[in-house]
This record gives structure tokens, C-alpha cells and sequence, in this order.
């Protein structure tokens, strides 16, 4: 079609300088015509169309890579397909960062579960759990203070069996005392003196043949009587306790001492269970007071920083995992695939092209740079497909580059034109020549 106007326009312009020529030099001035003025107008027109080649694409596409390097392990679309945005088009081999992903998590919800709990306050559960302990710890400090009394009493009651055996030895070993002893001497005394008596009463009547009837005998047998108890008893005064006595008293001074020390070793143990029980009281207590009260201003702040942190390394581990695959940006179609599973994608490697072709402009791809400064947006255009040769499509201009490309040494601008009436069989990617009545 390009190369048809072309053609056109140098004959044109070839009809047009013979007959200036004609005019000029052999023929005389007759008066123009209007055939001939239309012509003149015509070849002006024709000057002044600027005349470009484009190629037919979506207002909105992209060329799809992975963020880093790896194994294709699979495709999830075809060529043509049609996705919505967010689909998975490609993943590489990524079950580290997968992983990695899931752990970051599983520490955002416990993060946020540990903040939401802070935040909700106890439960009636939990507050009733907690006064719970409470009273469970007040039993283990009565426990624990009985034992501590029994353990007291128990060597207070050891003391007094020691010291009531001390006593019962002292008692032993005091004696004879020097009133037993003179108590003793004198009884003995007396004793004898009774026998004294008693004997000298006898020896009146000793020569009575019936004597041993007389009261002086039985008074003198009964003297001598009392006499041996005396001194019997004097002694065993005078002998005291016996090393069998003594050694029997100080056994009971000993085992009362170690009873004593027994229940002496026991006070440590019932004192550290007192103490014990009283810190798991205060515990309880503080546990109970803390629900009642609810978090803290700065709990609630750790807590929130912990779960700042937590969704930051989520963040980051979910950075990693994307790198790893192609996501679709938009709604639209695919149109290439550049990779397949096994193969190796490196980052920056075009492995999808896609855009949406419901949305259809041209952009020219030869435009020099002595036409585009005289272009403007907006300035209406026709435009031809070498798929649709007959039909001439009307179009506007709606963006011109700032900045100019440069391919096989020549200069151009890319120049956008929104194309109306677009026929659906024209696909992404054909050739349209555009032409433009420029001033």
C-alpha cells in the first residue's frame, strides 16, 4: 500500500513539472482553469501530508522476568490465553523461599494473637483460673506454717524431755547429800542406842528361865532389828548411785539430745518450705492482679513492635518468594512465552510478553525528526493496514516522544494514535502507514 502511494505521488509530481514547464517556456499564458487550479491545490495538500509507518499495539502491555535466576518448574499459561491480574503465570524452583514465607507467617499470627490477647484483656476463665492459684497458694502457706509449727513445738517438746533427763541425772549423781548422809548417821545412831537400851534392859532379866518370853528379849531383837536397818541404810547412802545407774540416766540424757537435735534439723527445711509457699503466694497474687489491671502501656508497645517485626520479615520473605515467580500485572492476553519448565531463567530475561489487546492504538516506528516538530496532539490522522488494504481508518495523535529513538542510524520519534473503529480481526503486531496533514 505504502509503495502505491509512492508511486501516485511521484507521478504526480511529475505531471505537475511538465506542465509548469510547458507553461513556462512554450505555451502562452492562458488563463487557469479550475481542473488546473484543483490540481495545483491537490499537489500543495499532497506536500504537506507527512507520511510514517507503525506497528498495531495495546495501549497497555509488558515484558514478564523473574526477579532472579533459577529452574522453570512450571507454567501455568499458554500462548493466548486470556488472565486476570494476580495470576501465576511462572514460578521457578522456590521451596526454600516457600518455606521461608510460611515461618514468616505462622510469626505474624502469633504475634498478632499475642497483641489481640493483650488487647482484649482476661478472660472470666482466666481471671477465675488465677484467684484459683490464689487460694492454692494460701493453702500451701497454711501447709507450710502448720509444719512450721509442728517443728517448733517438736523441739521445744525435745528440750524439756532433755532437760528433765539433765535433771533426773543431776539428780542421781548428787547424791549422798550431807543432810542424807547425817540423816543416815543419825538414824543409825539412834538406832544403836535403842540396841544399847534394849540390851541393858535384857540383862536384868537374863537369868529368867522363861527369857525369851520376857518383852526385854523381844525389845532387844527388835533394837538390833531397827540398828541393822540403819546401818543398812546408812550404807547405801554412804555408796550413792551405782556407774550402772549413772550410765542408764545419762542414756536418757543423750537420746533427749538427739530428739532435740532431730527436731532442730528439721526448722531449716519447714522455714525455706514457708518462704517457698509465701513467693508462690506473692506470684499468684501478682498474676491475679496483673489480669485484673489488663496490659501495661509498654506490654501493649512490645507486643506491637513484635508484631512489626514479624510482619517485616514477612514482608521480606514474601519479596524473595515473588522474585521467584511472574505475577500477571493486568487483566489481558498472553502473547509470548520465551521459556519452558527445566530450562534456566535468568533476571531480567524477557520470559513472557503479554498486554491487552481490547485496547488497541498504533505507534509509529519511522517518524523523522524534520517531521515530528510539526506535529501536534490531537491532529487528526488515516490510517491503513496491509491486512485490510481497502479501509481507511480515521485517528488522532495523542502523544509524541520527548525523546527520540535511533534504529539503523536514522533518528526517529514515536508517535501514538488512538485508532477508531479498530476491526477485531487486526491482531497485535501488524503494519499500519499512517499519513497526516501537517501545516
Amino acid at each position: 500500500m505504502k509503495r502505491t502511494i509512492v508511486i501516485v505521488v511521484v507521478a504526480v509530481i511529475a505531471v505537475a513539472i511538465g506542465w509548469w514547464a510547458y507553461s513556462t517556456y512554450f505555451a502562452p499564458p492562458p488563463e487557469e482553469t479550475d481542473a488546473e487550479r484543483e490540481a495545483a491545490a491537490a499537489l500543495a495538500e499532497m506536500a504537506s501530508v507527512i507520511w510514517a509507518s507503525g506497528k498495531l499495539e495495546p495501549l497497555l502491555w509488558a515484558d514478564l522476568s523473574t526477579g532472579n535466576s533459577g529452574t522453570v518448574a512450571h507454567i501455568s499459561v499458554a500462548e493466548g490465553d486470556w488472565v486476570e491480574a494476580g495470576a501465576l503465570l511462572l514460578e521457578l524452583d522456590n521451596a526454600v523461599l516457600q518455606s521461608e514465607a510460611q515461618m514468616a507467617a505462622a510469626q505474624v499470627n502469633e504475634a498478632q494473637a499475642a497483641l489481640d490477647k493483650l488487647l482484649a484483656g482476661a478472660t472470666a476463665a482466666e481471671i477465675a483460673a488465677a484467684r484459683a492459684q490464689v487460694a492454692a497458694a494460701e493453702a500451701q502457706v497454711a501447709q507450710a506454717a502448720g509444719q512450721m509449727l509442728e517443728t517448733q513445738s517438736a523441739i521445744e517438746l525435745a528440750e524439756t524431755q532433755a532437760t528433765i533427763a539433765e535433771r533426773e541425772y543431776a539428780e542421781i549423781a548428787s547424791h549422798p547429800t550431807a543432810v542424807e548422809l547425817n540423816a543416815a548417821l543419825a538414824e543409825a545412831s539412834i538406832a544403836l542406842a535403842g540396841v544399847n537400851q534394849a540390851q541393858a534392859a535384857y540383862n536384868l532379866v537374863r537369868g529368867d528361865p522363861n527369857i525369851a518370853a520376857r518383852p526385854e528379849a523381844m525389845a532387844l531383837q527388835q533394837a538390833t532389828a531397827a540398828l541393822e536397818a540403819a546401818n543398812a541404810k546408812l550404807d547405801l547412802v554412804k555408796q550413792g548411785a551405782t556407774p550402772e545407774q549413772l550410765a542408764v540416766a545419762r542414756g536418757h540424757v543423750d537420746a533427749a539430745r538427739e530428739q532435740v537435735d532431730a527436731a532442730r534439723s528439721r526448722a531449716p527445711a519447714a522455714e525455706a518450705a514457708v518462704q517457698s509457699a509465701m513467693a508462690g503466694l506473692a506470684g499468684a497474687q501478682a498474676s491475679l492482679d496483673r489480669l485484673l489491671a489488663g496490659a501495661t502501656a509498654e506490654e501493649i508497645a512490645m507486643a506491637e513492635a513484635r508484631l512489626q517485626s514479624a510482619q517485616a520479615a514477612l514482608a521480606s520473605a514474601q519479596a524473595r518468594l515473588d522474585l521467584s515467580r511472574i505475577i500477571a500485572p493486568f487483566a489481558g492476553q498472553i502473547g509470548t512465552i520465551n521459556l519452558r519448565p527445566g530450562e534456566t531463567a535468568a533476571p531480567g530475561q524477557i520470559a513472557i510478553r503479554m498486554g491487552d489487546p481490547s485496547q488497541m492504538h498504533v505507534e509509529t516506528t519511522d517518524l523523522r525528526e524534520t517531521d515530528v516538530v510539526r506535529l501536534r496532539t490531537g491532529m487528526p490522522v488515516e490510517v491503513t493496514f496491509d491486512a485490510l488494504p481497502d479501509r481507511i481508518f480515521q485517528g488522532a495523535i495523542t502523544r509524541i516522544a520527548p525523546i527520540s529513538s535511533t534504529e539503523q542510524g536514522s533518528t526517529n520519534y514515536t508517535v501514538e494514535i488512538d485508532v477508531e473503529d479498530l476491526d477485531e480481526s487486526l491482531r497485535w503486531g501488524m503494519t499500519a502507514f499512517v499519513n497526516i496533514a501537517a501545516p
